[in-house]
């Protein structure tokens, strides 16, 4: 569900010589400009003659950045022309990792920040909002049991606690049962873990790399019937409210379904419930939130990217009424 963007931008810097027009003495042409006839000295330059207040004033560059006349060498941008000393000290960009010139390609992450790409393979990102760990972005950060990573910008906002972990289940079920996702337990017990390895080994299936929880389902069968059946959510400490909650409301949805009984492929199920993640990212309703929903709608993988995808296509189709009632008939 991370899956957070960065994109790779071609700093491309024209340099440019500018004719410099020669001044000479009066003739008999008009102004190229103006029309009007010359007397004194005059600018000439590509074959057209100028009195030297209209080439000054209209035809010599200007730089864009401090309005003046540009002779010599000068860059250009996005069609705008600038001084080089004018284009380094005021356009060009800074790193927002070590706050020096960008002048090759560099990186933008979903933050808008950017930075040199080498900075990249020297700065760990946050498990949480996928910045880059360093003191100019996120004030620096902190080590999770040696494999993650979490900013001082998310660890303010990290659910470690009982009572957070309930306030928030009642939270998620509130904007499920909105939908008419209704009936979910609320006695569900949800255990933190602190490692994806940890949670690997809890579920005894390879959950991939951005898998951030696990719904453990078990049951007795008596007289061909479901008895005594048993939830557990397993999710990952230390994660930001707002992702906590999303990873919360996908697993309720695995709850959903173990209820009904609905069998689903993969693609189908992981898609389904990657519908409660979205639900929570759009309460929200903040730049972090959408960062992580076109993050869903930009992943390809197969069943969280794709699946979720077709699953929000056909819940645009058939709405929620509808979708529950497609899903109820998948056994």
């Amino acid at each position: 569900m991370r899956n957070l963007y960065f994109k790779c931008v071609n700093h491309f810097i024209l340099f440019l010589f500018i004719q410099i027009a020669t001044a000479y003495e009066s003739n008999d042409a008009g102004c190229s400009f103006c029309g009007g006839d010359i007397v004194g000295r005059y600018y000439k330059i590509e074959n057209k003659q100028y009195h030297l207040s209209c080439y000054r004033e209209h035809i010599q560059l200007k730089c864009e950045h401090c309005k003046e006349p540009i002779s010599g060498e000068y860059n250009v941008r996005d069609g705008l022309n600038y001084h080089l000393k004018c284009f380094r000290n005021n356009i060009l960009e800074k790193c927002d990792v070590c706050n020096n010139l960008i002048s090759s390609d560099y990186l933008i992450d979903s933050w808008n920040n950017k930075y040199h790409q080498y900075h990249v393979k020297r700065l760990p990102n946050c498990d949480s909002c996928n910045r880059l760990v360093c003191k100019r972005i996120t004030n620096g950060g902190v080590k999770i049991n040696s494999s993650r990573d979490l900013c001082n910008l998310c660890i303010k906002h990290v659910v470690d606690d009982k009572r957070t972990i309930e306030k928030m289940k009642r939270d998620v079920i509130t904007i499920l049962k909105n939908v008419g996702i209704k009936g979910l337990p609320t006695n569900i017990p949800i255990h933190l873990v602190s490692s994806r390895n940890k949670l690997e080994k809890l579920s005894n299936i390879r959950l991939g790399g951005d898998i951030h929880g696990y719904t453990r389902y078990q049951y007795d069968i008596l007289n061909g019937k479901k008895i005594r059946e048993n939830y557990k959510i397993f999710i990952l400490s230390h994660l930001h409210e707002m992702v906590f909650k999303a990873v919360l409301a996908h697993e309720m949805l695995h709850v959903y379904i173990f209820q009904n009984d609905i069998e689903l492929p993969s693609k189908e199920l992981e898609g389904f419930c990657n519908l409660g993640s979205e639900l929570v990212y759009e309460s929200y309703n903040n730049n972090f939130s959408k960062i992580k929903l076109m993050s869903m709608y930009e992943s390809d993988d197969m069943d969280y990217g794709y699946g979720f995808r077709e699953m929000r296509s056909l819940l645009d189709k058939k709405g929620w009424n509808g979708l529950l009632t497609y899903l109820s008939k998948q056994d």
